[in-house]
């Protein structure tokens, strides 16, 4: 049996609160580099498609917010909900 050598596409993905804190690290980092209007500086990607992809992570965040409530309705508002 052959067996796939590990890719950035194919690895065990580990949501641990390490992925967590980088993915929060690098959308702070964009956010700085947004205020200070470097964005070239840090992707070559245009703001546009950058727009859209943020736009794209809030939806996608949000309805998986919503699943997870779903599964445990006792779940307490956190509180970054509460003050966005």
């Amino acid at each position: 049996m052959m067996t796939q050598p590990h890719t950035p596409y194919n690895a065990p993905l580990v949501l641990d609160r390490a992925w967590f804190e980088s993915v929060y690290q690098a959308l702070d980092r964009l956010h700085d580099g947004a205020c200070a209007g470097s964005l070239s500086g840090l992707s070559p990607v245009a703001p546009a498609e950058i727009v859209g992809w943020l736009e794209e992570f809030i939806y996608t965040a949000q309805e998986t917010i919503l699943e997870i409530r779903a599964l445990d309705p006792g779940e307490k508002v956190t509180k970054a909900e509460r003050f966005s």
